[in-house]
């Protein structure tokens, strides 16, 4: 006869209120019930796209299996840790008295389609559901499955207001089964004995019932119609909104697994899959965590930049890169094989504002991968590899590879988008070459010797887009020349061998010429993107786009200090796609088109990565 047993703890150890798995999850209980249930369901898929439904109804409290039992279960946890000061144990057992003597029960239903089932109910240990049903901290999974911890199976019972969960299942082998399990505290039985604190609903020996559970009278699995289902007493989260949370919850896990199709997900009455995922981004944008909808961006934008490539052997990685909006948040969601996001990659290039999706596809790197994972799925933790080291080194590469291709794709020109205002305080990313290489910073106590080198400082004209600059500077007929009491940097030509920092050399002004200058007329940047290729060669890559038309243009390159700028000392300057010429911080022969890319291969006499700025003039007579 199938009741309810709560085993002794043979006069050991007493389970307190957060002595479980339970209690790490019950910060996030819907989010990680979330994670959670769609992995378990993607581990064991079958050929066919997986499908997970949630559905909520209420059951009059007296059809809970053994609900006479349990009431009396919790008075009796309630009275055994009556005289605790802390009040969790108290309040939880009042209101599971409370809920479960009502009239009715919220029950939430999680059931999985086109998957195995949960195999081995007929075992005692190491099967599909034991470990779910009778083991902590045990899983079997193997190679690319999400879990590798055991600890997954807690977070419905975060969600249960009684920590009571009931399992039904109908597996491959045709095998029908279903058992409760209540995880509780230690309390005395009526025999006198003290319990482990977690209970099952079954048989003897606390076997399963060799049947489907069925609480919900809609709800029935046909013939081969092969799944889990999980019933979750006493949800605790079923208000007019139940469906929210959850949908918020799949949409920032599960994002990726929905558009590559491996999974679908039906939530009362709402069914999130990969043709409905812009309604269903449109209607709960304003509740999004977590640049949901900046990833979705990524998946349909055809501005969107794939790069897809066998990595170190491991297997194929795919990163789409989205660059240019000013909202972007600079984060790679990464995704693994199984298609649950881990986390959110940040600590990235962010001079250009950008949004990625990786999905990491091999099978090597994703048994590599899942091995240090935390038990939450949210971050790769080396330490917990037998060999650290290496993993800290996959993990280098990995970012190192991401940064070269977003760095590549910037120094290709397709961050076009990137807006002008402030670009000035961003300091290029270095690239360097990690090739079998790792690396770390350390504080170095050697103090070294500096050379201070001063180059010429120009105030620069803040007068807007299309005016004139003044008299002053524009009409001054006077250029300088060699030898005299003043000081100037002339070039030469040539190529500088010796890459030290260099005096100015003597000058003088000299005046003549009867042909007027042409007057500058300001041009304004519509946005400007600036990279650094090759700090030891001072090479730069430049993108530039003018918000006005205008011949004869020139640009003004600054090097950018903290309280004033100095011209730039251009060694050579290549307009891509066209010709220019260049003297001291100026290259001109440009023509402007309003929202047209000037793309610049720039090299400075100047051997360190520095913030830049520039200026744009067209002239007229």
């Amino acid at each position: 006869m199938a009741e309810w047993r709560f085993p002794s703890n043979d006069y050991g150890e007493n389970k307190g209120i957060n002595d479980s798995g339970v209690a790490m999850f019950r910060g996030t209980p819907l989010k990680s019930l979330a994670r959670e249930i769609c992995q378990n369901s993607l581990d064991a898929a079958t050929d066919k796209k997986t499908v997970v439904e949630f559905s909520m109804f209420s059951i009059p409290s007296s059809q809970i299996p053994g609900r006479d039992y349990l009431l009396d279960t919790f008075k009796r946890c309630l009275n055994f840790w009556g005289g605790q000061k802390a009040l969790a144990t108290k309040e939880f057992f009042t209101i599971a008295i409370n809920m479960i003597s009502g009239d009715s029960c919220n029950i939430l239903r999680i059931s999985d389609f086109n998957t195995t089932g949960l195999t081995g109910s007929r075992e005692e240990i190491n099967t599909d559901w034991t470990n779910l049903t009778k083991s902590s901290g045990a899983s079997d999974k193997k190679g690319t499955a999400g879990g590798s911890y055991g600890i997954g199976k807690f977070a419905p019972f975060a969600c249960s207001a009684f920590s009571t969960v009931f399992y039904s299942t109908y597996d491959i082998n045709d095998e029908k089964a279903m058992q409760g399990v209540s995880r509780l505290v230690t309390f005395t039985r009526e025999d006198g004995q003290n319990t482990q604190g977690t209970g099952y609903y079954g048989n003897d020996r606390n076997t399963p019932v060799y049947e489907e559970l069925k609480f919900e009278q809609s709800f029935s699995r046909k013939n081969g119609q092969y799944g889990t289902d999980i019933y979750i007493a006493g949800y605790k989260y079923g208000g007019e909104n139940w469906q929210k949370d959850i949908i918020v919850s799949i949409l920032d896990g599960f994002l990726g697994a929905i558009w590559n199709e491996k999974l679908e997900v039906k939530v009362g009455e709402i069914y999130i899959c990969k043709s409905e995922l812009g309604n269903i981004m449109e209607a709960y944008h304003d509740d999004l965590t977590s640049y949901t909808d900046k990833y979705y961006e990524v998946l349909i934008s055809n501005e969107t930049v794939w790069y897809a490539e066998d990595f170190l052997n491991l297997g194929e990685l795919r990163l789409g890169l989205l660059l240019g909006n000013q909202d972007s948040p600079n984060r790679i969601s990464m995704i693994r094989q199984t298609g649950m996001k881990i986390m959110d990659k940040d600590r990235l290039p962010g001079h250009v504002p950008f949004t990625g999706v990786m999905f990491i596809e091999g099978q090597k790197i994703n048994e590599r991968l899942r091995l240090i994972e935390n038990p939450e799925h949210t971050k790769w933790e080396p330490e917990r590899s037998k060999n650290p080291i290496q993993e800290r080194q996959l993990l280098k590469a990995l970012n190192d590879y991401i940064k070269s291709k977003i760095e590549e794709l910037i120094s290709s020109g397709a961050g076009e988008s990137i807006d002008a205002v402030g670009v000035g305080n961003f300091i290029p990313d270095e690239i360097t070459n990690t090739e079998n290489q790792a690396t770390e910073e350390v504080v170095s106590e050697k103090i070294l010797d500096v050379e201070i080198k001063q180059i010429k400082k120009k105030s620069v004209s803040k007068q807007a887009p299309g005016s004139s600059e003044s008299d002053s500077e524009n009409e001054e007929l006077g250029h300088k020349e060699k030898g005299g009491n003043d000081t100037e940097w002339f070039h030469d030509g040539g190529k500088t061998e010796n890459p030290e920092h260099k005096p100015g050399q003597e000058a003088h002004v000299e005046f003549g010429g009867d042909t007027p200058m042409l007057t500058k007329i300001n041009v304004g940047i519509e946005k400007f993107v600036c990279m650094g290729i090759d700090k030891d060669a001072g090479k730069y890559m430049l993108m530039v786009v003018p918000n006005q038309d205008g011949t004869n243009g020139e640009l003004e390159l600054y090097l950018s200090a903290e309280t004033q700028r100095y011209e730039a000392p251009i060694k050579n300057a290549n307009v891509i796609g066209g010709t220019a010429q260049f003297s001291k911080n100026v290259i001109s022969g440009l023509t402007f088109s309003k929202g047209q890319p000037i793309r610049i291969s720039l090299e400075l006499d100047y051997f360190d990565y520095c913030s830049m700025e520039v200026m744009m003039h067209a002239t007229s007579k």
